[in-house]
């Protein structure tokens, strides 16, 4: 009898996975980065915004994405080669293999 699911993943492929993953989160950094200065500038037309502060609402995405990114180059830093990777459902939302449905 199997109990839960558990999915293996090949230290290669979580590789891939994670180095895909940190440069996502790092392009996406650096699109809020770019977006709070513009919109610091005054350059930033066509941004529609109500409420709240939109710098630091950018600029907290851009952290929320860099920490992101660090956290899966630091996974993939680390990985030993060789081994296979028993992923959890839990694993594979916080690793991005799949999404939180949001």
């Amino acid at each position: 009898m199997i109990e839960g699911l558990k999915f293996d993943i090949e230290c290669e492929e979580m590789g891939d996975h994670l180095c895909e993953k940190a440069r996502h989160h790092d392009e996406r950094r650096l699109f809020y980065e770019k977006s709070a200065q513009r919109l610091e500038e005054g350059k930033a037309e066509g941004m529609d915004y109500t409420g709240g502060d939109p710098i630091k609402a950018l600029r907290d995405k851009g952290r929320t994405h860099r920490n992101r990114s660090e956290f899966f180059q630091f996974m993939a830093d680390h990985l030993i080669e060789g081994e296979t990777y028993r992923l959890s459902e839990s694993d594979l939302l916080t690793l991005e293999f799949i999404s939180r449905g949001y």
